[in-house]
């Protein structure tokens, strides 16, 4: 997937995420178009905020990011060209993982890992959920598994009885 060296490239328990793409190359390509429109703009006008949107929406295209569930825990890698940024959430950190099926992505499966409030999403192929919940389990006992979709049904149930004690009212 990638072309540099990754922290977890030496782990053989790392998992690493699937990269789902939100953009098809049109989008993209006309992305680059617009970035060069505004700092056009910026330049040869007097509105020059537009190179500051420009200069994001750059940034914002060539970020790549890349997750693995390994040994250590969640790690984040987040390549900017212009900087590299590592994060670590340790499994002894991490208190639940969450996992949903997403049914417009076929063999893919979401897990959300939450650790205290913050909660951080990927999709990972739907084959390696079991092992990044072992990996997960293994080093840390305490963390909670929960089923997305159980825990809609039964919001889903809960409100409905709220509904019916308030007419009973």
């Amino acid at each position: 997937m990638s072309d540099i060296k990754l922290p977890w490239d030496d782990d053989s328990e790392a998992i690493k995420y699937v990269y789902v793409n939100p953009r098809n190359k049109f989008s993209e390509k006309y992305a680059y178009m617009i970035t060069s429109l505004l700092i056009i703009l910026g330049i040869f006008t007097k509105y020059k905020l537009t190179v500051v949107l420009a200069l994001l929406l750059l940034l914002s295209l060539i970020t790549k990011r890349y997750v693995a569930a390994s040994s250590k825990g969640l790690e984040m890698y987040t390549d900017m060209k212009i900087t590299k940024t590592y994060k670590l959430w340790e499994w002894s950190e991490i208190d639940a993982i969450t996992y949903e099926k997403v049914p417009n992505q076929k063999g893919k499966i979401l897990l959300y890992f939450t650790k205290s409030d913050v909660t951080k999403r990927f999709f990972f192929d739907e084959n390696d959920q079991d092992r990044v919940f072992e990996v997960a389990k293994s080093h840390n006992k305490k963390i909670k598994i929960y089923d997305a979709y159980e825990y809609k049904q039964n919001l889903k149930r809960f409100k409905e009885s709220m509904k019916k004690s308030k007419k009973k009212k």
